[in-house]
């Protein structure tokens, strides 16, 4: 056990600054998939101590079995290359496995390596400020990508995701004080600085978890509903803007012109009219490797007309992670909400409260992040999934050997929900 802590203590050193912080400077688009890949090795090699349950077991049996019978889709209908079929297949792969890997293991870690991670993280975090100030593109893969285009300061998504996943891993792995829990806030505070519109929204729900949830949220109180429409409010008012720009005028009247509006508006269509049930297969949309192999949907869709989703500037082609569910259609998106609602459930579970917070934060975070970028399937998402894995797992790493059974009106329901 004290080797897999090991293990996860250098892991987190190294892809802090390697996959999120400095990715651009690093320069090398597969350092991401090779850390995955070594933490698969290790999970088989140290597969004694993994944590044994059926229920965990199966729902991983189920993923693999569900990702086999889309992969064998997608080969079938063949809307794009079998390349780009297997680039999004490992592309789709790597979160899911990152949880699944973590789950199972449940790192404990010692109190000196939790201090060894917050050194680096905050060190890394440091540095990146000051790197922003010389230059915003040295920390933003996708700014450094735009080599002919005049770079604009208070625009980085990098610089937000770097602070929330200081702010988080600060956190949890601190003594809980007044004290800590300020210094989190501030490091979120400081992510403001990148000036986008979803990280404001993760800075206050952040906040508002650390200082004003105490218990357990109970979702189906009439104070709870409350407090979550004064909270959507609040956040709706410091974005509005872009969220106007994009979701509701940019629906209305410019999905014809506009990268993200028209990528949504597509996305429906494939869902719900083109490619019913299953969607469009792998690599076909939405993905990295649609745009690395530029999907025929795109002419199909006569996409490649608009500025950011054609050939020669596909800058936008991955722009956001919710459009690219039409690769699995209704019945993906079906599956896709049954495992966020079994994290959700487990989260309602934990009982130490500062585990239960920043699960909470993990599942925000990855709702928030997925309206306007696709940090759930990149190197950059890892990170909110190897949290929310530790945070699912408090109860364990306390001194409990088998996860807390549901109560016996969830248990019928989570049966259920995982027989076929």
């Amino acid at each position: 056990m004290k080797s897999i802590a090991k293990f996860y203590t250098l892991f987190w050193m190294i892809y802090y600054p390697v996959c999120v912080a400095f990715q651009s400077l690093v320069n090398f688009d597969w350092s991401d998939e090779i850390l995955s890949v070594l933490l698969l090795v290790f999970a088989l090699i140290k597969h004694k101590y993994l944590v044994k349950n059926y229920k965990r077991s199966k729902e991983i049996v189920y993923y693999i079995l569900i990702m086999a019978f889309y992969t064998l889709y997608s080969f079938i209908i063949s809307v794009t290359t079998s390349k780009g079929i297997i680039l999004d297949l490992l592309q789709q792969f790597r979160p899911y496995a990152i949880f699944y890997v973590t789950w199972l293991m449940a790192p404990q870690f010692t109190l000196k390596q939790k201090r060894r991670i917050k050194t680096v993280m905050l060190a890394t975090f440091s540095l990146a400020i000051i790197a922003y100030f010389v230059n915003p593109a040295l920390i933003d893969p996708f700014l450094a990508s735009r080599k002919d285009e005049e770079i604009i300061f208070g625009e980085s998504a990098s610089l937000g995701q770097l602070a929330l996943g200081c702010g988080m891993t600060y956190y949890l792995f601190s003594k809980q004080s007044k004290k800590n829990r300020n210094i989190a806030i501030m490091i979120m505070l400081l992510g403001l600085l990148s000036g986008k519109s979803k990280y404001i929204g993760e800075c206050i729900a952040f906040i508002a978890l650390v200082s004003f949830v105490n218990e357990k949220i109970k979702f189906n109180s009439v104070k709870t509903v409350g407090q979550f429409v004064v909270l959507g409010t609040v956040i709706l008012f410091f974005t509005w803007t872009k969220f106007n720009v994009y979701y509701v005028e940019g629906m209305k009247h410019r999905s014809e012109d506009m990268a993200r509006p028209a990528s949504y508006t597509v996305a429906g269509k494939i869902i719900l009219h083109d490619y019913v049930p299953f969607g469009s297969g792998l690599g076909s949309f939405g993905t990295a490797a649609a745009a690395k192999e530029y999907s025929p949907l795109y002419y199909k869709y006569h996409l490649n007309h608009i500025w950011g989703l054609s050939p020669s500037n596909p800058m936008f082609l991955a722009d956001a992670f919710y459009p690219s569910l039409a690769e699995f259609g209704l019945v993906g998106i079906f599956f896709f909400l049954i495992f966020w609602r079994r994290r959700i459930r487990e989260t309602n579970r934990i009982i130490d409260v500062v585990h239960y917070r920043m699960a909470l934060m993990c599942i925000l975070a990855l709702a928030l992040e997925s309206t306007a970028d696709t940090s759930y399937l990149s190197g950059r998402g890892m990170g909110y999934f190897m949290i929310l894995a530790i945070c699912l797992n408090s109860d364990i790493i306390a001194g409990r050997q088998q996860p807390r059974p549901l109560p016996p009106e969830e248990e019928t329901e989570e049966q259920e929900l995982s027989d076929p």
